[in-house]
């Protein structure tokens, strides 16, 4: 069921590393962020960061500096088959927006995962509608869109979640000033 008055705001971070992956690893979902927003009212009705045990690659130290998760952390943690159906279950009811494709990273993970893909409402990049808008010639960071409205980013940077969060708050301004 199609919710027209919810956008979940999305934002995955992956197994990174200084340079080229080793030989037979790939960057894999190691978090995934998920802020849900109600577009009536801009109110954040719920939020969850989902941590995923990454199947073909170990996260580098340079992933663990970048983002802050530890292999420890995700030694614990379920596969992304296991997350993918949790976030079908708990958050798959309308619209989803990320900052940049995310979309086709969360659909290539799925077909390597063998998992359904689970969001079923349309996708919006809010990076390219913002360049559209602003009518940038560059593809602008979150930091810097923020920065156009007076917004601080709040929490870490590359903290899924964090991430999310920035993005729904950014979301929220903008209606905000259209309303």
């Amino acid at each position: 069921m199609t919710n027209f008055n919810r956008l979940l705001c999305v934002d995955v971070e992956l197994t990174c590393w200084e340079g080229p992956p080793p030989e037979g690893e790939v960057a894999e979902i190691i978090a995934l962020g998920i802020v849900d927003l109600r577009t009536d009212d801009l109110e954040i009705r719920r939020e969850k960061l989902f941590l995923v045990k990454p199947a073909l690659s170990r996260i580098s130290p340079f992933c663990s500096t970048l983002t802050g998760i530890t292999p420890k952390e995700v030694a614990k943690a379920p596969a992304l088959s296991d997350v993918l159906r949790q976030v079908r279950k708990t958050f798959a009811q309308g619209d989803w927006c990320a900052w940049g494709q995310d979309d086709v990273l969360i659909r290539e993970s799925c077909e390597r995962a063998g998992a359904e893909f689970p969001f079923p409402g349309r996708f919006h990049d809010l990076a390219a509608q913002m360049r559209l808008l602003l009518g940038l010639t560059y593809r602008l960071g979150l930091d810097e869109a923020l920065e156009r409205f007076n917004l601080d980013f709040e929490g870490q940077p590359h903290d899924a979640l964090a991430d999310a969060r920035n993005l729904a708050r950014l979301h929220m301004e903008i209606a905000r000033r259209l309303r």
